[in-house]
């Protein structure tokens, strides 16, 4: 089988397209289809099918859509199983779009991350040519469409910067600079677009016109959101003007690769919704915008596995990754999960806490001005105040920093509420 939801929703038996009937019985698939072998109760269709009120036919009509769909998928009732009170959807790794854009795209990455610019490109140049218009297109105006739709839209401009990316590395500015100007004039608050035009055109020799593109990023982020570009777009424009010598050469994914940090984490199984939020958290973060994310659930949650996908994920970006953990065994000195990750972290010279917090502000936003940052601070549970404290002060500092800090704790963790409050986002993490 064949299910295609990078567009119109579409679904081919071997060459053969299937009848998908009217748009409930369309809906139907494509429901199930984003609940890809999971069992989904009747009552839950119902609902996400047709709201809060639906009509006492409901029920009935699930049914024959569910009966119609049969007669058309290879295997019927097989393939679209009842399991009790619920429907499931099988299907096989290579038979949705969707899921092979995202093997492909991570495919890609890696090989980026080794220093295989050309492969990354070919193979996001395969990936993307997976697309044929907006995704779920036939139901953008359905309530169950709407969280996958804005997903797999960041995942594709994402993907397509990522491509540009490679493509800078494989030093084809000279055919990115058209493409360049028409993505930042449909997505022009995206600042890695914006630099990637700035670098574009001053490689290919037009440097007046990649300072002006600077100066219109400027114009319309402080028009727009009344905010002054990122740190790393202005040093960008100072290394344009100074016609720094590194700019004639693509940094090295390789070089990138080997950023300080944990080592790649073994797959998470069944997170795709939090580690879709905390990728955006990274592409912020990467563009300069720093996030905070707290993580918190009972032990065996599958916090650290989380918080390790995602440090495997910020490595083949090229950011360095620092750990930190807090010590349940007692005597552990003051800011122990700071002093863990941050081995140059300055000494607490008892000039008073305010001073301290701002030191180490400082020196996180001086580290990753070198290079992005991925702060983990682990077990908060067992942490002294003092360093959740710290973790508070430096998240009302971090969003001119290109730095994304992951913190972990159990429910009986310190200050946790304050902690949410100047969050991102607060993750809850079942068992």
């Amino acid at each position: 089988m064949d299910y295609r939801i990078l567009g119109p929703l579409e679904a081919f038996d071997g060459e053969r397209a299937l009848s998908l009937g009217g748009a409930r019985q369309r809906s139907v698939l494509a429901l199930l289809l984003l609940h890809a072998n999971e069992a989904v109760t009747r009552d839950v269709l119902v609902d996400e099918l047709w709201g809060e009120t639906p009509p006492p036919t409901a029920p009935k009509v699930l049914q024959n859509c569910i009966s119609a769909l049969r007669k058309e998928l290879r295997g019927g009732a097989d393939t679209l199983r009842t399991i009790g009170t619920s429907y499931a959807l099988q299907l096989a790794p290579d038979e949705l779009d969707r899921d092979v854009f995202e093997r492909r795209v991570a495919k890609a990455r890696a090989a980026f991350a080794a220093g295989d610019a050309e492969d990354a490109a070919a193979e996001l140049e395969a990936a993307l040519a997976l697309w044929r218009g907006a995704p779920l297109s036939d139901f953008a105006y359905e309530h169950f469409a709407q969280e996958e739709i804005v997903r797999l839209e960041e995942l594709h401009i994402s993907a397509l910067e990522d491509r540009i990316d490679a493509e800078l590395a494989c030093g084809r500015s000279d055919e990115l600079v058209a493409e360049l100007e028409a993505l930042v004039a449909k997505h022009p608050l995206r600042e890695r677009l914006r630099r990637q035009l700035m670098l574009s055109l001053y490689r290919t020799g037009r440097q007046a016109e990649a300072l002006a593109a600077y100066r219109d990023a400027r114009q319309v982020l402080l028009g727009e959101l009344g905010i002054e570009p990122t740190r790393a777009l202005q040093e960008l424009e100072r290394a344009i003007l100074a016609q720094d010598l590194a700019l004639d050469v693509a940094r090295t994914p390789a070089a990138q690769a080997s950023a300080p940090g944990r080592h790649a984490a073994t797959p998470v199984v069944g997170r795709d919704g939090e580690l879709a939020l905390l990728d955006a958290g990274l592409d912020d973060a990467l563009a300069g915008r720093g996030r905070l994310f707290v993580l918190v659930g009972p032990p065996g949650a599958g916090k650290t596995h989380v918080a390790d996908e995602v440090a495997s994920r910020a490595k083949r970006r090229g950011a360095a990754v620092r750990w930190g953990r807090g010590w349940d065994g007692g005597d552990a000195p003051p800011y122990w999960p700071w002093r863990q990750a941050l081995r140059e972290l300055p000494d607490d010279d008892g000039a008073g806490r305010f001073e301290f917090f701002a030191t180490v502000t400082e020196f996180l936003r001086t580290a990753a001005a070198v290079e992005p940052l991925l702060l983990v601070l682990d077990d908060l549970q067992a942490a002294d105040e003092s360093s959740v404290l710290l973790l508070e002060f430096v998240a009302s500092h971090v969003a001119e920093m290109p730095v994304l800090i992951v913190a972990l704790a159990r429910e009986d963790a310190p200050r946790l509420d304050e902690l949410a409050r100047v969050a991102t986002r607060t993750i809850q993490l079942g068992s």
